[in-house]
């Protein structure tokens, strides 16, 4: 079957049509540039600590030995440490390996640079220190910018979770306010009307049921999922659930279309049913106020993985919204617990898969769920 990618995506430049490897995948993939570092100062010691945390993602950096005349160098002790060759001699160092590529000049002094150009092998390329210097400076601005982007993230994090709090807080205060109260009032006043007393009974039932429910919903957010794959036509239980959409919502237009080259998926029909129903009804509440009320409904086929694609005609989100609604219990509707989404994002997750949430150019939302169509991995438990 030849891979598609023409399919007018907002979805495909979002995952490049493919699943990201593993890291183990990525770097046995890579070619292998093989190498040795003249200079075992402070500059070899922090090249090698670098290569602890670094992920390659042209070519994969090997280190075979480091030579320095200082024997108590502390990029020499680190090359010791971890098992690479040391030597004083950088000339035995190069004649050693005999599949050398590149040799890494950290001395700063250029007669070592000389006599490095002189001895080396025609195959093998040398990078002088002027130059890793440059690489330094770039590799330290890269860690600094990550280091800022950590942090901003610990704050946003910080943020989410008093917003959870607040939230939660919100959730419980009010019924626990109306509970307290009436149960306060049955305690003290003995004179009561039977017919108040029914209706204070019958407020804090009420009000119980909804502390139940929340409670109820907030364990299954952490309860995990356990799907129970098995072989399904991604196209039929589309049809299935769009059918039953149409009769919940005779008045909202739904159009189909189906990519008929999609082979059968390993999933869990019941956690993608009720995914695309969440999806359709979201979109269903999006359109309550608009005068044009489409939703258009996809299966797409790209290169190792499916998907399906929700698209409604409403006003859209704008970015801060896109970047909050699946995490849990946000919502801007009245009387809603803001879980759609977030059971949508889970759903794709333990199929290995991807959810994004995107802003059409031409308005509206799209809601992509992207599958895997070989299960390579065993899904994570969510």
């Amino acid at each position: 079957m030849p891979p598609k990618t023409n399919i007018l995506d907002p979805w495909c430049f979002m995952s490049s049509c493919a699943k990201p490897k593993s890291r183990m995948q990525r770097n046995s993939s890579l070619p292998v540039i093989k190498a040795v570092i003249v200079g075992g100062g402070k500059g070899c010691r922090d090249l090698l600590l670098l290569l602890e945390e670094y992920q390659p993602r042209h070519a994969r950096l090997e280190i075979l030995g480091v030579a320095d005349i200082n024997p108590e160098a502390p990029g020499l002790k680190l090359a010791a440490k971890k098992g690479l060759y040391i030597t004083n001699d950088f000339v035995e160092l190069i004649k050693r390996f005999p599949d050398l590529n590149l040799i890494i000049e950290l001395t700063g002094k250029d007669e070592v640079l000389e006599k490095l150009w002189k001895i080396r092998p025609k195959k093998v390329n040398i990078l002088d220190h002027q130059t890793a210097w440059v690489f330094w400076e770039i590799i330290t601005l890269l860690r600094e910018r990550e280091a800022c982007e950590l942090r901003l993230q610990q704050m946003e994090m910080k943020q989410l979770y008093m917003d959870l709090i607040s939230h939660f807080a919100h959730e419980l205060r009010n019924p626990l306010m109306v509970i307290g109260g009436l149960a306060r009032i049955l305690c003290q006043k003995d004179d009561l009307d039977p017919q108040d007393i029914r209706k204070y009974a019958t407020t804090i039932a009420e009000e119980a049921k909804r502390l139940e429910k929340f409670m109820y919903h907030l364990s299954k957010i952490v309860e995990p999922l356990k799907p129970r794959f098995k072989l399904i036509s991604l196209n039929n239980l589309v049809l299935s659930v769009v059918q039953k959409f149409r009769n919940r919502f005779p008045d909202i237009d739904i159009k189909v279309v189906l990519d008929n080259e999609i082979p059968d998926i390993l999933a869990d029909p019941n956690l993608l049913e009720k995914a695309l129903w969440e999806l359709l009804k979201n979109a269903a509440e999006v359109l309550e106020e608009s005068s044009e009320k489409i939703i258009l409904v996809e299966t797409r086929l790209c290169y190792d993985t499916c998907a399906i694609v929700v698209k409604d005609s409403g006003p859209g989100m704008d970015e801060e919204q896109l970047k909050l609604a699946t995490l849990p219990f946000y919502t801007q509707k009245p009387g809603h617990l803001g879980l759609g989404l977030y059971l949508v994002s889970k759903v794709a997750s333990a199929h290995n898969g991807n959810f994004y949430l995107l802003r059409d150019k031409d308005g509206g939302t799209v809601a992509i769920i992207e599958l895997p169509l070989r299960m390579l991995e065993k899904p994570p438990l969510l």
